[in-house]
């Protein structure tokens, strides 16, 4: 399989990796020193999972570089989206599918006004990893999770073989029959989480301890799952296994916290706007009170104003 994976960062770098020490054939689109680093020496994955190595792939920061590709990995965050939209689109082959895997709710339509819903399939990925430094990626827990859905209709025999190919690369993949409910699942937890802990600058632990943000969490995760609902989906479930989860990840991980508060941290730029905003555009639409969201929003604003 011919496989151009759009943004060698964290995801992107472990999901190509796996792939490419499966034998498939991996183009990386990456840039600056990754880019440099991949093409004088490799890509390398340390992996609390899969243990360390390191794989020889063709990698370049050009989309006219990029190959015809049988599936093509779209795994920039979605600040970067709109940028490389003209790469996923040359690197389609003809009957190929672009695959995205990013936060919040937005991205697979967004691709899909471009190169057609037949073409691209809703993914979510729940994996922990990031670039250390220049051409190595780190594989933070020993545990990964991707699911795949058609962005229109149910399973079709070609995600099912896409699944295959993607389980030969040890890549823990299911089917998820209803793609707007996976964005949902994924995104009704994650966006309370990120909220919080971006506005407090706090880890899963203390946000267990004190029981006045115990509280406002749950009073967060009240609230997506208000918003998921006038939005015509019930993320109850997924907000209950979310509950069930998290005071054994406080107990072994208790700094553990999001991505969005790890970008703040470092000065990167933040899915904001695509997480806390989004759930706030979609209650303003469906007239439904999100005041706790709204109140961190603000909050978040202003360290983002305060660095800067």
């Amino acid at each position: 399989m011919r496989v151009a994976v759009i943004g060698a960062g964290g995801v992107g770098g472990f999901l190509g990796s796996l792939l490419a020490q499966a034998g498939h054939e991996v183009q990386f689109l990456a840039r600056g020193e990754h880019l440099a680093a991949i093409r004088e020496r490799g890509l390398d994955l340390r992996s609390r999972q899969f243990g360390d190595f390191t794989v020889r792939a063709s990698a370049t920061d050009s989309p006219a570089d990029l190959h015809p590709a049988d599936l093509v990995l779209v795994a920039v965050k979605m600040y970067d989206l709109a940028s490389v939209l003209d790469a996923v689109q040359r690197a389609l082959a003809d009957g190929g599918r672009a695959l995205t895997i990013q936060n919040g709710l937005d991205a697979p339509y967004d691709v899909a006004r471009l190169v057609g819903p037949e073409r691209v399939l809703i993914g979510t990925a729940t994996i922990e990893a990031t670039v250390l430094s220049p051409g190595v990626v780190g594989h933070l827990v020993p545990l990964h999770e991707l699911t795949l859905s058609e962005l229109q209709g149910p399973p079709t025999p070609r995600l099912t073989a896409l699944t295959d190919e993607l389980r030969g690369a040890r890549i823990n993949v299911s089917i998820e029959p209803d793609g707007y409910h996976a964005l949902w699942r994924k995104a009704a937890p994650l966006i309370p989480f990120a909220t919080v802990t971006t506005a407090a600058s706090c880890g899963i632990g203390s946000l267990m301890d004190v029981p006045e943000a115990h509280a406002l969490f749950d009073e967060l995760l009240h609230e997506a799952i208000a918003v998921a609902r006038a939005c015509g989906d019930d993320a109850r479930d997924s907000i209950q296994r979310y509950q069930d989860m998290v005071p054994s990840v406080a107990r072994q991980a208790p700094s553990f916290t999001s991505s969005m508060n790890r970008d703040l941290l470092a000065g990167k730029r933040l899915e904001l706007d695509w997480l806390t905003g989004k759930l706030l555009d979609l209650a303003d639409q469906h007239s439904v009170a999100v005041p706790s969201h709204r109140a961190l929003h603000a909050v978040i604003k202003l360290r983002l104003a305060n660095r800067s």
